[in-house]
């Protein structure tokens, strides 16, 4: 899953990319405005530092956490989470902007385990 959001992340709409890859495309749409914001491109594939079995709950379907790390197409670090599901057998991804460094709500993975760029828009805004 991680392999097809990046590959589809720099050819799409954030509309597109919300509908097409995120399952939650509200907050999907939200994150994705806020790396619009910031002026963050996805840069090259992220690496899975690790990663965590998730289960059912009454609030949540099973599925993994990712953790990644990567590098904006401005050459700055990011670690974000990623969460995948396949409640319908097809996997999406609950928030699939992968490189503005969010962290999941609840986490398997811990606290704290997100690097946010800055912002890359020539200094106009600031995180």
């Amino acid at each position: 899953m991680l392999d097809h959001v990046v590959s589809r992340a720099p050819y799409l709409s954030a509309g597109q990319f919300c509908k097409e890859l995120a399952f939650q495309t509200k907050a999907c749409a939200y994150v994705r405005q806020q790396a619009d914001d910031f002026c963050l491109k996805p840069g090259p594939k992220p690496r899975v530092l690790r990663s965590k079995a998730v289960r059912a709950s009454k609030d949540s379907a099973s599925g993994r956490v990712l953790e990644v790390e990567g590098k904006t197409a401005g050459g700055q670090r990011y670690v974000s989470e990623f969460f995948v599901t396949a409640t319908d057998g097809k996997p999406r991804a609950s928030i699939a902007v992968y490189w503005a460094g969010n962290g999941l709500a609840n986490s398997p993975l811990g606290e704290d385990n997100k690097v946010l760029p800055q912002s890359e828009c020539g200094g106009d805004a600031t995180r």
